[in-house]
């Protein structure tokens, strides 16, 4: 056994950073078509409810669908395998965006981009979870997701960088397929590198799984049993983040279009801020709510993961309110949207969570269905909601600030009330766990590794 359960392996870092860079490459395809909205508007005469469509639901239905039955692979076969054939299919995916020449046509590649995804987040928590001891883990799966921060970065500062030199050239004609829009141009050079990259997934060890305590008692009557038996907790923390995710994807698809529609940036200056953003306030929001949360749990506070947000959801809402509804200075705005940016991050605290209230031989279904629930409420209802706002309430493409604001602001608070209602619950499903690892023969981590010092009942 292990003396010092803490260690985590050369191999575990290497592993988690080859994840990161392949997560880069995800969020970089899936978002770069944020900052492209005016120029896909112009050429195919769409509205912005379509292009909602398109940067939401397109990818965001299927994406989410599609995490089911990867889920059970990943709980059954390799996940490294899984994860190549994902990334080679949304890779070409990405690509074909730039075939587009319709509504219907970039509708059905985004829909190829989404199946893609869906392969990655259940196989790379599952490996992640394998790979780091527990109170390690909401912070390694925090690293994991920067990579959300640095491909959505990537996203805006090369979209806004490209379509713009792109404009530039006039007429762009690519052998074999004949003149086509920078717009075009930008989906297919941003698409066709992840071919490659997606060799790198094989330098990644195929870990054993490992579990806190053994399957046993309410556990052991099975998955949908198990879930049913703590329908509070899994409801309150799959739709309280799901809300997270709504205001998340909706700022990240409309900010940049407020700042170029409401404020007069060019894509270059709106790509370039967004970038900045996301870099300096995406990314250490990942590590430090990871890191906050491990501390806290540490110390005795098994609801931390979803306190955490309680605190975050009321601070988002009051800054959202001013910065986006009341302000009307730019710098304001983007001040606001960082600060925001850097609240909003929960990857690392609701799958560390969930791995600590979920059986290992289900982490994989329930990674999955986590997965469905908040990129069905995050894409379908985020991007779209504030473009039906703007098209059809107030009826005035100026007002996409005022939509994003109400939207942001309503949805937040509702979070931060599912998270409160949730926090019973989670401390009991924790104290559950860990009164089963206590009662095991052997467990896969000793006290010093997984356990917090003293289970909080009482608050």
């Amino acid at each position: 056994m292990d003396r010092n359960p803490e260690k985590v392996s050369l191999v575990a870092w290497t592993s988690l950073g080859i994840l990161v860079l392949i997560s880069i490459v995800s969020y970089l395809d899936r978002q770069v078509i944020y900052l492209l909205v005016e120029p896909i508007k112009k050429d195919l005469g769409l509205s912005d409810f379509s292009m909602g469509l398109l940067q939401g639901v397109a990818f965001g239905l299927f994406y989410a669908i599609f995490a089911i039955p990867v889920g059970w692979l990943v709980d059954r076969y390799s996940r490294r395998i899984i994860i190549y054939l994902g990334m080679t299919l949304w890779s070409i995916s990405a690509a074909t965006c730039g075939l587009a020449n319709g509504f219907l046509p970039l509708f059905l590649a985004r829909f190829g981009v989404g199946v893609g995804e869906a392969s990655l987040s259940p196989s790379a928590y599952s490996v992640i979870g394998d790979l780091f001891p527990v109170r390690r883990l909401a912070m390694a799966l925090g690293i994991f997701a920067t990579g959300s921060a640095i491909g959505s970065a990537s996203a805006y500062m090369a979209s806004g960088a490209l379509i713009s030199k792109l404009e530039s050239m006039g007429e762009i004609v690519i052998p074999g397929l004949g003149s086509v829009a920078p717009w075009q141009a930008v989906f297919m050079m941003t698409g066709a590198p992840g071919l490659l990259l997606a060799f790198l997934v094989f330098l990644i060890p195929e870990p054993k799984r490992k579990d806190i305590a053994p399957v046993t008692g309410r556990a052991a009557a099975g998955f949908g049993k198990y879930l049913l038996s703590h329908k509070r907790y899994y409801g309150c923390h799959f739709f309280g983040y799901g809300l997270i995710a709504v205001v998340s994807y909706a700022a990240a698809a409309w900010f940049p279009t407020v700042l170029i529609r409401n404020y007069g940036l060019t894509y270059v200056q709106a790509g370039f801020i967004m970038g900045l953003v996301a870099m300096f306030t995406g990314v250490p929001g990942f590590v430090i709510s990871g890191w906050a949360v491990d501390r806290w749990y540490a110390r005795g506070r098994t609801d931390a993961h979803l306190r955490y947000f309680v605190w975050a959801a009321l601070i988002s809402a009051a800054v959202a309110l001013v910065a986006f509804g009341l302000s009307t200075s730019v710098s304001l705005a983007v001040l606001g949207y960082g600060i925001v940016h850097f609240l909003q991050p929960f990857t690392g605290p609701a799958v560390g969570h969930l791995h600590l209230a979920t059986p290992s031989a289900y982490r994989g279904r329930t990674s999955a269905i986590f997965l469905l629930v908040f990129n069905v409420m995050g894409m379908c209802i985020g991007p779209p909601l504030v473009g039906f706002l703007t098209d059809f309430v107030f009826k005035d493409p100026q007002a996409v600030r005022l939509s994003l604001a109400v939207v942001y602001v309503v949805t937040v608070l509702l979070a931060g009330f599912l998270f409160m209602l949730g926090l019973p619950a989670a401390r009991r499903i924790i104290e559950e766990r860990l009164g089963a690892a206590e009662h095991a023969p052997t467990a896969a981590y000793g006290t010093a590794g997984g356990q917090p010092r003293a289970v909080t009942r009482a608050h």
